[in-house]
Formats: C-alpha cells, structure tokens, sequence
C-alpha cells in the first residue's frame, strides 16, 4: 500500500487522489482537442477534424466520473475544511473542462467552411492561439501545483487574450469588407476566435475556483487587486 508522510493512504486519500487523476486526464485531452482542432482548421484537414470531434465523448464520460466520485465522496466520507473545498471546486472545474472540450470540438467543426491554409495571414489569430494554449497549460499548473500566484497570473492574462480577441476580430471585419467573396470563409474564422476567447473564459474560471480551493475565498467578480490582497493577507497566516 502507498505511503504518503510516513502513513498508508486510507480508501478515502486514494479516492482524493483519483479525483484529481480524472482531472489530469481531463487538462490533458483538453490540451490535445484544442491543437488538435486548430492544426485541423488551418491545414483543412477533415480527417483529424473528426477524430478531435469524436475524442469529445472521452471528456464527457471524464466528466461523468468526476461527478460521480465526488458525490460518492461527500455521502461516504463527509470530507471538511479543505478537502470539502477540494471536492466543491472539482465539481465546478470539471465543468469547464468539459466546455472547453465542446469549444475545441466546435473549432474543428469550421474545418469545411474555413479555406484551410489561409489563417497563415491571420497573425492575430496565431497570437490568441498561442496565448489560450500557454493559458491552459498554466492553470493546470497551478490546480496540482496549489499555487494561487500561478492562479493569479493566469487570471490577470485573460485580458492580454481579450485584446488579442478584439484585435483579431477588427481584422477579420476588414477582410470581410475587402473581399466579400469570400465572407463565409472569414465568419468562420471569426468564430474560431470567438471560441478561443470563450476558452479562455473557462481558463479563467478554473483559475479562480483553484484559488477559492487553496485559500477559501471566493474570488469570482473580484478585481485583480483584491484577489492579491485575498492571496497576501493567507501568505501573513502561514
């Protein structure tokens, strides 16, 4: 049997650390979907378009046993204090893994109507999808990590993507007016940066349920500034 500090690892430790095995899983195919999506739409590749649309069904099934886990976890053990925060947080992080897995579908979906290959012009749009992947890869970081600061650079750089967002839209507005032919092409790639920017959103979101998670604070609706606040005033306790 595991050792962790000395002690085996009780059924209820192991199903803790299950939970976040089933959350890993879920960052990861997330991970995988958004590339996945993306290399699909800019090369017009049908055929892995389909195979990122299909993997959606893995995240739901994740989702499912998250789900299930954690209730089990609540009726059985009755966890408290931190562990009771762990278990609430999953359950709303899950559900925006599970969104950014519908987005990341909802990307590959544009793949027929997008023109492959022209999105080597569209340099905004390069930026938010470097920007949404570095994100990604962050929060998930900072949920195992348990590092709010993490957290919180995570949230304060969903405006760098906003930007990007704004930014790329302006410029597929001006394509659409200077090229009218092809305005079915250039809607859809301005809802594959709409789709971006909403993943972004849910980044965000699993950023401020990792800090409610880590310090007990609800930090939803709340400026940066009181969130570092939020975060220093727990660094003083320690």
């Amino acid at each position: 049997m595991a050792l962790v500090s000395g002690h085996t690892l009780t059924k209820y430790d192991k199903e803790l650390v299950a939970l976040d095995d089933l959350i890993l899983s879920m960052f990861k195919l997330d991970q995988h979907n958004i590339k996945g999506a993306l290399k699909a739409v800019y090369n017009g590749d049908r055929e892995m378009a389909q195979r990122i649309i299909s993997q959606d069904e893995a995240v739901n099934a994740l989702e499912v046993q998250v789900d299930e886990l954690a209730r089990r976890l609540i009726v059985t053990h009755q966890p408290a204090a931190s562990d009771l925060r762990k278990v609430f947080a999953v359950t709303k992080i899950v559900t925006d893994l599970e969104r950014i897995s519908d987005l990341a579908t909802d990307i590959a979906g544009a793949v027929s109507r997008v023109g492959g290959g022209s999105a080597v012009r569209f340099g905004q749009l390069k930026v938010m999808h470097k920007l949404v992947l570095g994100q990604i890869k962050a929060v998930r970081k900072a949920y195992f990590e348990r590092d709010v600061e993490a957290a919180h650079r995570v949230i304060e750089q969903d405006n760098v993507v906003n930007e990007a967002y704004e930014a790329c839209q302006r410029v597929m507005l001006t394509m659409m007016l200077e090229s009218t032919k092809q305005i079915t092409s250039y809607l859809a790639w301005s809802n594959v940066a709409v789709e971006l920017e909403r993943i972004g959103d849910h980044i965000t979101n699993i950023a401020e349920m990792t800090i409610y998670m880590v310090i007990g604070h609800e930090v939803r609706h709340v400026s940066p500034e009181r969130i570092q606040a939020l975060i220093e005033d727990q660094d003083d306790d320690d």
